[in-house]
């Protein structure tokens, strides 16, 4: 026990009952299995009249003793959570006193320490060997109280730290009997297990999204007409385009979740991951050329420092040529580039009217040219294939088109 008061565990957490409300429930569960148990033990073949009726009286019996199997492991896990309740309430009622003490023995082996170290202080600057007896004697009466704080610091730690030890151990038991438990009676597999949780899951989640698909449609159609928008304001205003491709993916998500539970279908969703796919490989083309560009920059500055520009200023002219390159909110470039604004800031910059293009490396600039140019088709075969899915509702996309659910 650190004699300064830090405890690693300061409270015996959790809810004794919860943990025997729990152990109840199992109990109960392990009376109902036995009774069916034994109403299949008394049952009487006598009056059979059929094939069928014989054979379920034949496999009775092992039925019975599976029920008894099950019957064990649910008294047991029963038996075993009371026990472990029983100790955490004790832990609990043990360890609250001890851990007020504690900390009240902390705060006396603080003042203790300073008032010492308060009057030693005082005893090295006192004027006059009386005065200086007067504050060492202090000192020493508060050292006597330093240590025995200290002693109470590490007897009601030390009392925590057992209450959290037995807890722990209560724990470790339980869980063992659990396990042996398990290990005696009939078992799923893990994949009976995962595949039990995952049906459970899908169920639940399948039922959510019928019982909401009215409302469900509606965000469809509605993020529908929002990304209509926004393809059309892209266009004109710079960094909306970023905001389209969230919507892209949350109308992927929600129309690949329809699909999977029979509200929705799965052309829905070869749209929208099409119209996202060629909207991200757009933007990676995009993203290339602008790195590309930057490398022409370093060329146009090195060739006008050999022409005998100093580097400095041919560093602020190229710099700005870029910066003036930037299209405007209204620009006729950003409206001819999708509202892509680096893909309009990049063809400004190559023209051959710029400042230092004499320097350019021809193979460099076809390019980004070529790039540039392949981009600008997937974005506007994307613009395309999203403004037509988006403006129509939802189910009448395609001609038929049948509702599954």
């Amino acid at each position: 026990m650190n004699v300064a008061g830090d405890l690693s565990k300061p409270r015996v957490t959790g809810d004794p009952t919860q943990v025997l409300a729990l152990a109840v429930r199992w109990g109960a569960t392990a009376e109902l299995i036995w009774s069916a148990a034994e109403s299949l033990r008394t049952l009487d073949a006598e009056g059979a009249q059929s094939d069928a009726i014989e054979a379920f009286l034949a496999s009775a019996g092992e039925v019975e003793q599976q029920l008894r199997s099950v019957h064990g492991r649910y008294q047991g896990a029963g038996e075993a959570l009371r026990a472990y309740a029983a100790a955490l309430e004790e832990a609990q009622a043990a360890s609250a006193p001890a851990l007020r003490e504690h900390g009240l023995a902390v705060d006396d082996h603080d003042a203790a320490r300073r008032l010492v170290e308060k009057y030693e202080g005082m005893a090295l600057v006192a004027v006059g060997e009386e005065a200086r007896a007067d504050y060492e004697e202090l000192a020493r009466v508060q050292r006597l109280r330093l240590a025995e704080a200290a002693e109470r610091v590490v007897l009601h730690g030390g009392r925590v730290d057992a209450a959290h030890a037995a807890v722990e151990a209560a724990a470790t038991t339980a869980i063992a009997r659990l396990d042996d438990l398990e290990a005696d009676g009939p078992r799923d597999s893990f994949w009976d297990d995962v595949s039990g949780a995952a049906g459970v899951a899908f169920d639940g989640f399948q039922q959510w999204m019928e019982d909401n698909d009215h409302w469900i449609d509606g965000l469809v159609t509605v993020a529908g007409f929002v990304g209509m928008a926004l393809a059309v304001a892209a266009l004109f205003i710079p960094g909306v385009n970023v905001f389209a491709f969230a919507l892209m993916v949350g109308v992927l998500a929600v129309t690949t979740a329809q699909a999977a539970v029979g509200t929705g279908e799965w052309s829905d969703v070869a749209f929208a991951a099409l119209s996202l796919a060629t909207f991200g490989t757009g933007s990676v083309l995009v993203a290339g050329a602008k790195t590309a560009a930057k490398g022409i920059a370093v060329n146009r500055v090195n060739g006008l420092v050999a022409s005998g520009q100093s580097r400095s200023l041919a560093t602020a002219w190229v710099k700005a040529t870029w910066d003036r390159a930037a299209p405007g909110l209204l620009s006729k470039s950003l409206r001819q580039n999708l509202g892509d604004v680096d893909m309009a800031q990049i063809k400004t910059f190559l023209r051959r009217d710029r400042l230092g293009a004499c320097f350019d490396d021809p193979v460099a600039v076809s390019r980004v040219v070529r790039d540039l140019k392949i981009a600008h088709a997937l974005n506007a075969s994307d613009y395309v294939v999203t403004v037509t899915r988006m403006v129509q509702p939802p189910g009448e996309a395609v001609p038929g088109k049948v509702r599954t659910r």
